[in-house]
This record gives C-alpha cells, sequence and structure tokens, in this order.
C-alpha cells in the first residue's frame, strides 16, 4: 500500500487544484446535492437525517462514529476498531448486518455472505447526507432491510468549483488525510474525493488502514437525458487481535492472543476494490421519469485468520435497477426491476505463502424482482404510502477439499431456490407543528450465502442446507412528532413478529429457522435548538424475545434492552463549538446463550469530547477525545471470550474548504 506516498500526492492534488481556480470559493450547497436520495417525503415512520452541517461539525473519523454519535446507531466490533463493526437497528444482535441495509446514493451495498459492510470503504469525506430508516423496508428496498436502511448520499459538482482539503492525527498512530473537489463546466460535472485513513489500533495487532479514489462524471444531454457515472477504489487492511479469556480481558484489554503467541503476521485481512456504475436518466413531461441504473464491483480479499487458514476471496457482483417513476400533484408512482448476480470463487491454502492449496470452492447467487411503490395526498396533510415486492433467489454452491476428497461435508455441488414477497401500508397526518404516523410492513430476509453453505473452510453438520429458509415476518409501526419554538419531541412504538428467524445452533453446528420470535420497543427522541445550544436525546426500551419452541420465552441473545444516547452542542462564543457526547448500552445475554443461563455481557456507558474553530477563508480546527473517562468494556462476548473496545483516544484535524 502507498501509505508513504499518500501525503505528497494530496499536497501536489492540492496545488493543482489552486491552480486551477484562482480564487477561494466556499461551496454551494444546491439541489443536486441530494441525488440518491431514499427517504420518501412523507415517510410513515421514525427516520433521522444528518446534514452536511453535521458531518462536517462533527470531528469524527469515520461513517462508523458518525453514525453513532449523530445516528444513535449501536455499533459493536470484535477488534476495537468500530469502523470494521456490525450496525445494529430495532433489536437485532448476531449477524445484524445481514438486516441492515447499507445503500450508496441509493445502491445497495451489503456482501451477499454473513461479513459486515465495512464503513471504511465510504470515506467520510464523500458523504454530504445520511438518512436512516428505522423499521423494516424490505417492499421498498429488497433483501437485508429487515431492520432499517442506512443511505450515504454523496457530494455532487457544484457550479463554481469547491472543495476541501483536511489532515488529521491522534493517539494510536492515528492518520488522516482527506481531498476532494468538484467543479462544473457547462453541461458536465466533475467530481474527485481522495482519502487515507490509517491507525495503529488501540489493541495489539488492530492496525487498520484504508486508501481509496472515487471518481464522478455527469452530463446533462438534452432533450430531459442525463447521464451519471463514477468510478471507485479502495485498499484497506486490517488486523485481528482475538478474543481475550475473562482473565485477560481483566488484567489488560489492549493485548492479542496471537501476538502472545507470535503468530500476529498470521491474523490479518487485506482487500481491494474497484466498483463502477453509470445511470441513464430521463425526465420528461407531465413528470414522467425513467432511471436505469447499472452498477458493477469487485472485490479481491486475501484472508489470513491463522496457520493453516488462508483464504483468498474474489466476489463479483453486478446489479440492475431500472424504474419509471410518474408524478403529479399528490401523487407519485415508481415501478421498478431488481436483478443482481453475486459470483464467489474461493481457494484455500495450507500456509501464508499460499504455495500448497488445500480447497477450492465457487457461488452463485441470483436475485430478480419486481416492485412498486406508490404516495398519495388524497386531502391536504394526509399521505398514504403504498410499497410491494416479489422477489425470487437462486443460490448454487460447489466446493472440492484437494487434502480430503473423499469427505462429503467438504465436497458438494448443490443449489437451491425460493420466492418472496413484501408489502408496505403507511399512512402519515402532517400539520403545522405535529406529525403522526402508521404503518404495516410484511417483509423477509433471505440466508446469506454461508448460512446455506460451508464453503468457506468452516464445515457444518449439512454442508448444503436445503432447509434453511428465509426470514418473513409482520411489523407495526406508531409514533407521533411535535415541534414549537426550538423544541423537537419523537416518540415512536412498534411491534415486529418473525417466523423463521435465522439462527447459528452451536450444539448442531447449523444454522437454523427458529420458531416465532417477537419484538417490541419504544423509541424516543428529545431535541432543542437555540442561537447557542444544540441538545439531542435518544432512548430506546426493547424487549426481544423467543415466543415458541425449545427455548419460549427467552430473551434474544446480544440484544440490549436499553440504548441512550445524548448530544449537547454550546456555541460560547462566535465561531466555536463545544460538544459533549454520551453513550450507554445495557446489558444482554452473551453470543449462542440461546437458553439465558450464562453470566450476561456487562452495560456500559462512554462520553466523548469535541472543540471545533470556525476561521474565515474556509478555515476549521478541531480537537476530540473518545472515551474521556477511559471506561474499559466490550461490546461482543461469545461463550465466555471477550472482545474489547477501544478505551480512551484523541484526534485533532484542520480543514481547508475552498
Amino acid at each position: 500500500m502507498a501509505g508513504s506516498s499518500s501525503l505528497a500526492v494530496f499536497s501536489a492534488l492540492l496545488l493543482a487544484v489552486a491552480s486551477a481556480t484562482g480564487e477561494e470559493v466556499m461551496p454551494e450547497i444546491v439541489v443536486e446535492a441530494w441525488r440518491g436520495a431514499v427517504l420518501p417525503p412523507h415517510f410513515a415512520g421514525n427516520a433521522t437525517v444528518i446534514d452536511e452541517e453535521e458531518i462536517t461539525s462533527s470531528g469524527v473519523r469515520s461513517v462508523a462514529e458518525l453514525l453513532a454519535v449523530k445516528g444513535g446507531v449501536r455499533l459493536t466490533s470484535t477488534s476495537g476498531n468500530a469502523a470494521a463493526g456490525a450496525l445494529h437497528l430495532r433489536g437485532f444482535g448476531e449477524n445484524s448486518s445481514s438486516r441492515v441495509l447499507v445503500m450508496v446514493d441509493g445502491r445497495p451495498v451489503n456482501r451477499p455472505d454473513m461479513a459486515a459492510v465495512s464503513l471504511l470503504e465510504v470515506p467520510l469525506s464523500r458523504i454530504v447526507r445520511v438518512e436512516i430508516l428505522r423499521g423494516a423496508q424490505t417492499a421498498r428496498f429488497g433483501d437485508n432491510a429487515a431492520a432499517g436502511v442506512i443511505n450515504l448520499v454523496t457530494r455532487t459538482p457544484s457550479g463554481n468549483g469547491s472543495g476541501y482539503l483536511e489532515a488529521a492525527g491522534g493517539s494510536d498512530g492515528l492518520a488522516i488525510q482527506r481531498l476532494g473537489y468538484g467543479v462544473r463546466y457547462g453541461a458536465d460535472g466533475i467530481r474527485v474525493d481522495l482519502e487515507r485513513n490509517f491507525s495503529d489500533g488501540w489493541r495489539d495487532n488492530a492496525m487498520s488502514e484504508m486508501e481509496s479514489a472515487h471518481f464522478r462524471w455527469d452530463r446533462r444531454l438534452g432533450h430531459g437525458w442525463e447521464v451519471d457515472a463514477g468510478m471507485g477504489w479502495s485498499d484497506e487492511l486490517t488486523g485481528f487481535p482475538g478474543p481475550l479469556s475473562e482473565a485477560r480481558y481483566r488484567d489488560d484489554p489492549r493485548q492479542s492472543i496471537y501476538v502472545q503467541a507470535g503468530q500476529e503476521d498470521q491474523y490479518f485481512s487485506e482487500q481491494e476494490q474497484w466498483k463502477a456504475d453509470v445511470t441513464l436518466g430521463w425526465k420528461g413531461g407531465q413528470g414522467m421519469g425513467v432511471d436505469l441504473p447499472l452498477a458493477w464491483s469487485r472485490r479481491d480479499q486475501a484472508w489470513n485468520f491463522g496457520p493453516g487458514s488462508h483464504t483468498d476471496n474474489l466476489l463479483d457482483s453486478v446489479t440492475f435497477r431500472p424504474e419509471w417513476s410518474w408524478r403529479t400533484a399528490g401523487l407519485d408512482v415508481r415501478t421498478g426491476l431488481n436483478i443482481r448476480h453475486d459470483s464467489l470463487d474461493l481457494t484455500q491454502y495450507r500456509e501464508i505463502q499460499r504455495q500448497r492449496k488445500t480447497a477450492v470452492a465457487d457461488l452463485e447467487r441470483m436475485v430478480y424482482g419486481v416492485s412498486t411503490a406508490v404516495d398519495w395526498e388524497p386531502w391536504q396533510g394526509w399521505h398514504l404510502g403504498f410499497a410491494g415486492r416479489l422477489e425470487g433467489s437462486r443460490v448454487d454452491a460447489r466446493a472440492e477439499s484437494i487434502r480430503f476428497p473423499w469427505d462429503p461435508d467438504l465436497n458438494f455441488d448443490r443449489g437451491g431456490s425460493e420466492l418472496n414477497h413484501a408489502l408496505q401500508l403507511g399512512l402519515r397526518w402532517e400539520g403545522d407543528s405535529a406529525d403522526g404516523w402508521l404503518r404495516y410492513d410484511r417483509l423477509y430476509r433471505l440466508p446469506s450465502t454461508d448460512e446455506i453453505a460451508s464453503y468457506q473452510g468452516f464445515p457444518m453438520s449439512e454442508p448444503f442446507n436445503d432447509r434453511l429458509e428465509a426470514e418473513t415476518g409482520h411489523q407495526v409501526e406508531l409514533g407521533g412528532e411535535w415541534r414549537r419554538d426550538g423544541w423537537r419531541c419523537r416518540l415512536n412504538g412498534f411491534v415486529q413478529w418473525l417466523d423463521g428467524e435465522i439462527a447459528y445452533d452451536y450444539l448442531r453446528n447449523l444454522n437454523v429457522n427458529l420458531e416465532e420470535t417477537r419484538r417490541y420497543g419504544v423509541e424516543t427522541e428529545l431535541g432543542w435548538n437555540s442561537a447557542r445550544w444544540d441538545l439531542l436525546f435518544r432512548h430506546t426500551w426493547l424487549d426481544a424475545r423467543q415466543r415458541s419452541g425449545e427455548y419460549s420465552g427467552k430473551e434474544i441473545y446480544l440484544v440490549p434492552q436499553h440504548e441512550f444516547s445524548a448530544v449537547a452542542g454550546w456555541r460560547p462564543m462566535e465561531r466555536w463549538l463545544v460538544q459533549a457526547e454520551y453513550q450507554y448500552t445495557g446489558s444482554s445475554f452473551e453470543g449462542n446463550d440461546l437458553s439465558n443461563n450464562q453470566p450476561k455481557l456487562p452495560s456500559h456507558a462512554t462520553a466523548n469530547l469535541m472543540v471545533r474553530w470556525e476561521g474565515r477563508d474556509g478555515w476549521s480546527v478541531y480537537g476530540r477525545v473518545n472515551n474521556l473517562a477511559d471506561e474499559r468494556y466490550a461490546t461482543v462476548k461469545y461463550n465466555g471470550v471477550w472482545y474489547p473496545a477501544a478505551g480512551r483516544q484523541y484526534q485533532i484535524g484542520i480543514r481547508k474548504e475552498f
């Protein structure tokens, strides 16, 4: 990786940009910045929007931190690095990444396997808006949206040309460099964003390094036609510190068992990813429109998880999501197709030098469906929403063991398919100072590829589980919001029933469909804004249990009953912002504890502090301390072993907008 040359590259590009512009202009906020937004204008549910000003002033190091601090999204990590962790919404614990749909400009980026989306793949410097839709959204957006949707909207070129340069450093070797510039030349718009994000990691062998480059171009073709295209590249290196026994965790949570064993060079992952997309759009008369988006991505990953466990994993994904829309006064209709093809090729080796193969495997998944969404305003202030989706899927998996060609658990060629549907009905009322909503969802979540097939070197009792089916269920949501004199109060309640929720049964060594599970909860939000103060408090109370079967009445593990977060921003004088943040997560049963008879993962609370100064001519300086009290805690615990989270960390940065 070219980490040592990054600063020189950034500096040279900045000089080129400065000479091209000739004068400094503050960046514009234009309507085009919301290209790729997915939040319906009259959404019947609980949604959060983080705007550009909040993102710029947050002083966080990654999208993951932004979601936790500003979005109230719970994060867990097995490395102590939140950017490499999992996102949690609506009471899902294990494998929550398969139930939270992550989108970039309205394009899904979830992987077909159980791996979480690497939030370092989407540099914070590119993000201009974040949309968080809580609750099931399968009918509108398809698979993975059982718990909610997080959409990251990226920057677009501005009319006069604008850019930014940012550098930050801090504890544990933190070093961040960001550069971006966008401009329009007549009918053409061009934007470039570059970022490098490096850290030695709070724990031993928990280093992370990400370098990325993204380019976008759009052009107005005339007669209502336009084209928008982009390319992206990222290279990411991540270390694995491993779990700790309780004794080791109490003694020193920063240590790594792999370092203690002298094997840290055998535990890391490196991946290079390329992405390309193009959308041809047409906006005609009478509110008609057509979008033809085509996207491709390739991820080449080298996974090293100890001696004898080294895998090269090549994933290719192609998506095509054409959509037709029609808008008139009080009516918005959208109909589209969803076609996605994923292809995974794996090669396993005995040694990290990758000289002797032990197994090969390949897997293909095809998802195809049709959807429609209608938003209608029959009376002023009243909005009815409907969405429906019919989607089929097929998985074909092949595995071949070179070392054990006679073992049927390691050698198979199998396939399976299924058909699912989703439905959403919503009602929203909007008044001058209050809104209210009611929504019903029929939802599903397809099994991940490695929930079905044991093709990645971890044999299950059944190599291809034909009996594993999609999760299906229902959700009802009721809420409202009140606003007056800078105050905002939101209250939202929900109930979700799932039939066949997928969980790993470690006693049977198999992913299984549980019988009925049920989640119900209340989300509360209170905010106040004034000239000097910004206050925001969020609390979620949630009860998640199995309602039938062998473990009827037991809580679902790794799901806390209480989550609380608070953000207080104070402007003591012009150009200064002091921001304090607090997050509390209640206790939960440890992973794999279906019977609820093991010690719980304890509750934990952390506080952060950020100070930011905005100078003239686009300059700003910020400092941040995460985990101010150096709280010792873990976000994940499985079978008595702990995965510690990061302690106190410092960061200081400077930013120039031009």
